[in-house]
């Protein structure tokens, strides 16, 4: 394998910039999760989903919730994401409601450059939100949502 080394050491720069960045972050996630805990402050930390992810191998926190498909509660991602409750559980009642009719898988979405992410790909549904809030949350029935046969 044939190389340069000026793009070469380029590269190394960059991956290690960006190391030094993720240690930052993640050290000050620690120290506030650290002080909610110590407190008793309820927490909940919203993050992509993948077993690869950083913070699901590396994190104290096992996920309280992995959401494998966000269209089935009301966004227009697929994209998979991992709730971590804090002092707190999430509550149990879901909403049946209908699914997104418009989806959009990760891909699709604009440029995931080296730890940088679209807004596109970091917003959610007003939809989706309220979903969340109420079912996980406040546990209210919604207005909108279909009975089931178990309702």
């Amino acid at each position: 394998m044939h190389f340069h080394k000026l793009d070469a050491v380029a590269s190394l720069d960059k991956i290690i910039e960006r190391s030094e960045k993720r240690q930052e972050f993640y050290e000050n996630l620690l120290k506030f999760c650290r002080v909610c805990v110590d407190r008793g402050l309820m927490l909940i930390i919203e993050n992509p989903y993948s077993i690869n992810h950083y913070l699901y191998n590396n994190f104290p926190f096992k996920p309280s919730i992995i959401d494998k498909d966000r269209t089935e509660h009301g966004d227009v991602f697929v994209k998979p994401t991992q709730y971590f409750f804090i002092n707190c559980e999430p509550a149990t009642k879901y909403s049946t409601f209908q699914k997104s009719k418009v989806v959009k898988k990760v891909n699709q979405l604009s440029g995931h450059l080296g730890g940088i992410c679209s807004k596109e790909r970091s917003e959610i549904t007003p939809d989706y939100a309220r979903n969340f809030i109420c079912d996980r949350i406040l546990n209210e029935k919604q207005p909108h949502t279909e009975t089931t046969l178990f309702d």
